[in-house]
């Protein structure tokens, strides 16, 4: 996932400094990030980061992966575990994907490609 990521990013962004949080959720399999407990660090943590300086006017795109596998946890389930109807000082996008088949990647991108044109 990191290697299409980079090189979309690279592309999409051209010469212009652009402040960016990607997310990447297994929502399902070994690493999944299912229970609470897990889903209550990761939101501490993404939280946290949003609040520093460096990151003060960084968009948020969260990549919900493997929504491939049958027992995946929904992105709106996974948008409530981490509060992110609570951000509103900032755009956020929620993107269900799987990185087996890159399905979902391009249109995370696309959302972010939009996102950063628009602040020019």
């Amino acid at each position: 996932m990191g290697l299409k990521i980079s090189t979309l990013f690279d592309w999409m962004k051209g010469s212009r400094e652009v402040r960016v949080v990607m997310l990447g959720l297994d929502a399902a399999g070994k690493t999944t990030i299912t229970d609470s407990e897990r889903f209550q660090e990761a939101r501490r943590e993404l939280h946290g980061l949003l609040e520093s300086d460096e990151l003060r006017n960084a968009c948020l795109l969260v990549f919900a992966n493997k929504q491939d596998a049958p027992y995946a946890s929904k992105t709106t389930q996974i948008a409530e575990a981490l509060g992110l109807s609570e951000i509103t000082n900032r755009q956020w996008y929620i993107q269900a994907s799987s990185a087996i088949s890159g399905e979902g990647l391009y249109e995370g991108m696309d959302w972010l490609s939009r996102v950063c044109s628009q602040r020019k």
